[in-house]
């Protein structure tokens, strides 16, 4: 499959984006090579990296070994990807002449030759002989427990961290052999070792969490994912109930240890999958019951709170799982006054058995009863019927929901139900509330100037800013229509930005200004000067010269 450039785009961040096709005109892609499915190259600069990108279909799946933990895939991938595009023949022919002369191979030789070819690599690669030896039976070259597999990861921390055994933010553990070994026992059947291999590196993760810096990142993620495709391979192997049991057991237990308490959710969702017949979650149920609260703390007692409605929460979900619908709503009943998200739980499911009556009255008992900013689900499920029944309450509650969730889809049903002179009033209002508001949403009101066409007002609010950023965010909108002073302003506010930072990602922001003044019709002459201004002032910078040669 060709993957077309404006897919690329799709990918990542225009960040990213820009300075992958930096890196494709500059070179630095080497070794690039297809085999199968898989891409694979090698990425020269700053350090030098490897990527591995997998194509099935239209499904496109990357891996790099740089730190890169932002949105979309970093540029190394991007630059890849970029190459691949447009070296799409000869990388496709080199990939057809390599697999012919693989098959030829095959078809030359005997399997006594594989046989003594394969034995020599065994020797020499232990690994190779671990994976020959799962494939095609199922199990290790040799057995390996709980405690072998966390030895194993925490080797892998052991590799990563500082003198110290910490591991600093932005270091980031490389678990990929862990998961390719627990796909190749998932592929040669044997799923219950898959289950010890995520059990062993979920463990090992959450033990090691106060040795790294970063609670919710990289590690966050990676626990969570050990933990899915755990709950995942217990669901594939179809255990009988009895045998289930110990993983019900096991997931439960982690839950109430609660260590580290960041973790906790992954649990309760892990046992959500795990749990489905009506055995399963009778058993969690039984566990659950001796830690389920006589009632709701205080509010000042956060923590005790959250606990208890965690725990509650459980019960309900346990409940409904069972269509026990007599406890289901005698337990909500109690609570649905003292918390939102209980509230809310119960309106929905009262509207899911059809007592929409009773569900309105607790919607609007709950307006009554919580913040405004803990709403929004009320009064989503309310305009459902206010629509057609109740147009006055219908307008107040888009506005009040536009002002909690500033979401365009209310700004538009409620300016389409006012008169002329009705939405003149409401209008005021929202940018007298937005610029009142305890923090002022700017980005918002320039917005509304805009989907109205008063530019000139959006305009004036973005120079007062003062900011490159906000000229940059509406330059697409303003620029075009007051191209001088938007140059202008540029031109004022890019030296100072420039004197105050070093280093290439702020260099790379700089670019980003200039490229969008470049632009600007009628300043070709200005902008030249700027940018030979800008070259002699910081000209021992050789990073910011090195990003300048692209403008």
């Amino acid at each position: 499959m060709k993957i077309k450039i404006e897919d690329i785009r799709r990918l990542c961040t225009e960040s990213s984006f820009e300075r992958g096709m930096d890196y494709f005109r500059q070179g630095y892609v080497g070794n690039l090579e297809q085999f199968g499915n898989t891409i694979t190259a090698n990425i020269a600069g700053t350090s030098d990296y490897k990527v591995a990108i997998h194509i099935d279909e239209e499904d496109i799946e990357a891996a790099c070994t740089c730190p890169y933990d932002w949105g979309g895939y970093c540029k190394h991938i991007v630059a890849t990807l970029i190459t691949l595009s447009e070296n799409y023949d000869s990388i496709q022919q080199n990939k057809e002449d390599q697999e012919e002369k693989i098959e030829n191979i095959f078809a030359s030789i005997s399997l006594d030759k594989i046989k003594v070819f394969l034995l020599k690599e065994f020797e020499r690669d232990s690994s190779l002989r671990d994976h020959f030896t799962i494939y095609f039976s199922g199990t290790g070259s040799k057995e390996k427990s709980l405690y072998d597999y966390k030895r194993e990861i925490d080797l892998l921390y052991g590799e990563t961290a500082d003198r110290n055994g910490f591991i600093k933010y932005g270091t980031y553990v490389n678990f990929s052999c862990i998961y390719d070994l627990a796909d190749r026992f998932t592929g040669a059947g044997n799923i219950v070792e898959t289950i010890t291999i995520y059990q062993a590196l979920s463990e090992v993760i959450a033990e090691n969490m106060e040795w790294v810096d970063d609670s919710d990142g990289y590690y966050g993620d990676e626990f969570s994912m050990a933990l899915e495709y755990f709950a995942d391979s217990i669901n594939k192997v179809k255990f009988k109930h009895k045998d289930k049991k110990y993983y019900i057991n096991y997931l439960f237990d982690k839950y109430i240890e609660n260590d580290p308490d960041y973790f906790q959710e992954y649990f309760y969702h892990a046992l959500k999958e795990v749990c489905k017949s009506k055995n399963d979650l009778f058993y969690w149920k039984g566990l659950l019951e001796p830690y389920l609260p006589m009632d709701l703390p205080d509010h000042n007692q956060w923590s005790e709170y959250c606990q208890a409605k965690e725990l509650l929460m459980m019960q309900l979900h346990i409940l409904d799982s069972l269509d026990d619908e007599k406890a289901f709503y005698d337990l909500i009943k109690r609570y649905y006054c003292k918390d939102y998200e209980f509230c809310l739980l119960y309106v929905n499911c009262l509207e899911k058995d059809d007592r929409n009556k009773k569900a309105i009255k607790v919607a609007e008992k709950g307006l009554s009863l919580f913040p405004d900013h803990l709403t929004k689900g009320l009064r989503r499920f309310l305009n459902r019927f206010y629509e057609k029944h109740s147009p006055e309450e219908y307008k107040g509650n888009l506005l009040a929901l536009f002002m909690q969730d500033l979401e365009w889809d209310d700004y538009k049903s409620l300016k389409k139900l006012c008169s002329k002179e009705e939405w003149g009033k409401v209008f005021s209002e929202i940018i007298n509330k937005l610029s009142k508001s305890e923090f002022p949403h700017k980005d918002t009101i320039i917005s509304i100037y805009l989907k109205e066409g008063m530019f000139e007002q959006a305009f004036d609010k973005v120079i007062k800013e003062r900011s490159l950023y906000t000229l940059s965010e509406y330059y697409e909108d303003l620029s075009i229509r007051f191209p001088k002073m938007y140059f202008e302003t540029y031109k004022e506010l890019i030296i100072p930005f420039a004197d105050s930072k070093v280093g290439r990602a702020h260099y790379q922001k700089i670019v980003k200004y200039l490229r969008q003044m470049k632009k600007i019709k009628g300043f070709e002459e200005e902008f030249m000067k700027l940018v030979k201004q800008l070259k002699d002032k910081y000209s021992n910078r050789s990073a910011f010269i090195d990003e300048m040669e692209s403008i």
